[in-house]
């Protein structure tokens, strides 16, 4: 009987011992080092700004934050990888809306459920496009973008940076809600596709500021709008299309997002931790010269904006039929 009775007061004592251990362990994470998958390649805005906040982030934890680059399948491959990694908060993916708002409509094999594969972390900013057009094409504000599209069905051009790529995506916003018939033409990047618009072989499209502010000031082209609800402070001479009447926003998030049962302590520790570093100066001036509109969100914040996004852009995919081959 005694036995017995002590018996239970040591499995009692070495399961207090073991929650207390497991409580302890979840109070100081982080313990090591962070990973920090970027699925675009080295060198990009996107990573680029990465390897910023991963410096200011990680002096904030007391753990280094290593930024891996995992390029390929226009974002799929990274954020596939972090989908299916372990969710213990030491593995982490910065992204930006193409790979969880707009693949998952786009390509049908898609590999990760954008939504319940993924947590929330924090949204870091916006990266608002701008339409740009040739000087050669006789429009100057939108409203008369669209008078001369609807004047000529199928004879204006629009280039992009490849098939479902958020650059596409953006245009055919525009061209579903005015109701416009103007030709896509996909290249194998941004570069090729811009360099096309500034030749006059195609005739505009849609680009993120750090190509479109400095290309118009040049007087290379002509910047018709940014697709944001206010002007960016960078280019504050910029007008929105909403200001000139039409309502089309082509600001993909730019967001960390964690594997889904991420703890909270660790996606609360990142959060605070990355909102901190943002607030950097150098940082800060290194968002604006990228085009970045600042406008950093919880994770609850973020989750919703998941959902409210995946449907936004989702619902333009769908009804303009685009579909890449995977």
């Amino acid at each position: 009987m005694k036995s017995t009775q002590m018996f239970k007061t040591l499995a009692l004592f070495a399961a207090t011992a073991l929650f207390g251990l497991g409580v302890q362990a979840q109070g100081v994470y982080p313990d090591k080092s962070i990973r920090l998958v970027v699925p675009y390649n080295a060198g990009g805005g996107t990573d680029v700004l990465a390897r910023a906040i991963a410096m200011g982030a990680g002096k904030i934890l007391k753990q280094t934050i290593v930024v891996d680059n995992k390029p390929g399948a226009s974002g799929m491959i990274g954020s596939d990888f972090v989908g299916k990694s372990a969710p213990d908060g030491y593995t982490i993916l910065m992204t930006a809306a193409d790979t969880h708002s707009i693949n998952p409509h786009v390509y049908p094999k898609i590999a990760y459920d954008a939504l319940k594969d993924f947590v929330g972390i924090v949204q870091i900013g916006l990266l608002p496009y701008a339409l740009v057009v040739n000087p050669k094409v006789p429009a100057k504000n939108i409203k008369e973008f669209i008078a001369l599209a609807q004047s000529q069905p199928g004879k204006l051009t629009y280039a992009s940076w490849g098939v479902g790529s958020s650059s596409q995506v953006a245009m055919e916003m525009l061209k579903v809600m005015s109701k416009l018939d103007i030709l896509h033409v996909p290249f194998t990047g941004a570069a090729p596709a811009m360099t096309a618009v500034l030749a006059g072989q195609v005739d505009g499209m849609f680009v993120p500021l750090s190509l479109a502010v400095p290309n118009a000031e040049a007087g290379k082209v002509v910047a018709i709008g940014l697709g944001a609800p206010v002007r960016f402070v960078g280019a504050p001479n910029m007008p929105t299309l909403a200001e000139q009447g039409v309502s089309v926003y082509t600001s993909p998030w730019i967001s960390i997002l964690g594997p889904a049962k991420m703890p909270k302590a660790a996606v609360d520790a990142i959060y605070k931790a990355v909102s901190e570093a943002v607030k950097d100066p150098q940082i800060i001036e290194l968002m604006i010269k990228g085009g970045l509109q600042i406008d950093v969100l919880n994770p609850e914040q973020i989750g919703k904006v998941l959902v409210s996004e995946f449907d936004r852009w989702g619902a333009t995919v769908k009804a303009a039929g685009i579909k890449a081959d995977q």
